[in-house]
Formats: structure tokens, sequence, C-alpha cells
């Protein structure tokens, strides 16, 4: 029994240090854009920086590519170069949570598992929210789920370039440290050699 306690010990102590993971707290409720425009938001983002994924595990040349699937509706391309080296990608969609107010809260789904899927298409609660875009250059997003002890964040920067300059990360840093979260623990995307 102790050397069971000690494993789950040393997994989870593991854990917290690969991706953002808060024990005994719940979600934090950073703002969002208050008024997000989708069809600004639209086209694709590159992946600059990220919290760690599994889903994501090895992963480089990581992009995301938005487009209009009507009836109120958003396209999810994700897509990157496996650790292996091979293309791999996931399709979903995504929805304002809240359509009348337009922020950036959005729910995301997706046809295969990942920590969106429900195994359906369906889409659920705001899982994807929009803490800052100028939509020419760079977005946040950020996502956080409680589970019993702990919640869980994802975080991705996202730009328009894949190789943007040193002003743009450095002003995206600072718009998370506002936020309240934690920049620090954010890892660098390859967005190297991705053609």
């Amino acid at each position: 029994m102790l050397k069971c306690v000690l494993m789950i010990v040393c997994l989870l102590s593991i854990a917290a240090q690969a991706q953002e993971l808060s024990f005994f707290k719940k979600c934090p409720n950073p703002s969002v854009v208050s008024n997000l425009d989708a069809n600004r938001y639209l086209g694709k983002w590159y992946e600059n920086r990220k919290y760690f994924a599994i889903f994501q595990f090895g992963g480089r040349c990581a992009s995301a590519k938005y487009s209009d699937a009507g009836n109120g509706l958003i396209k999810v391309e994700n897509n990157q170069l496996n650790i292996f080296g091979k293309p791999s990608g996931v399709v979903g969609q995504a929805k304002f949570a809240n359509p009348s107010s337009r922020e950036g809260k959005l729910s995301v789904s997706f046809s295969s598992p990942t920590p969106y899927a429900n195994n359906s298409n369906a889409v659920t609660d705001s899982n994807y929210w929009v803490l800052d875009t100028d939509y020419n250059s760079y977005a946040v997003v950020w996502s956080c789920t409680s589970a019993l002890i702990a919640n869980i964040q994802f975080m991705w920067v996202l730009t328009r370039d894949p190789q943007p300059s040193e002003a743009l990360v450095n002003k995206t840093l600072t718009i998370i440290r506002n936020k309240g979260l934690d920049p620090t623990r954010l890892s660098i995307t390859d967005q190297n050699n991705c053609k």
C-alpha cells in the first residue's frame, strides 16, 4: 500500500512539473476578450509556446487553422509533426459558450480523444478562453479543468508568424503575468524546418 501511495505522489510530482497543475485549488478566473470578433480570429495561427500537453508530446511545427463552418460554428484544425516527424492532427468544432455575450469563452470539441473530447462531436462547456488577441499578430489561449484534488491548466501562445519578434513574445508573457497566470512553465514550440 505504501509503495502505491509513493508511486502516486511521484507521478503527481512529475505531472506538476510537466504542466500547470495546482493542488487543492479551484481554477482561476482570468479576464477574457470581452467582444471577440470571430471573423477576425479565423485563419492560421502558429503555436509559439505552450504549457505541456500529453496529446502534443514531442510535437513540433504545431499550428491551428480556424474557418467558418456555418450555423455559428468554427471549424478547428490542429496540426503538428509528431515525435516521429510525421504529420498528425485533429479536427473539431468551436462555438461561443454564450453567443449573446460574444466574450472570448468558446466551447471546443474534437472527433478524437483529447482533453476536450467527450467521445462525441458535440460542443461542450467553455474550455477555450481567448485571454487576449490583437487578431493580426498574437492570441493567448487558456483552459482549465478542475479535477478531484487539483486543477489542470493548458495555455497556448499563438502567433500569425511562425517566427515572431522577441518584442511580441515579451508582450504576450506580460499579458499572461497580468492575468495572474504563470508564463514560466511555457515551453517554446519548435517552428524550424516545418515545410
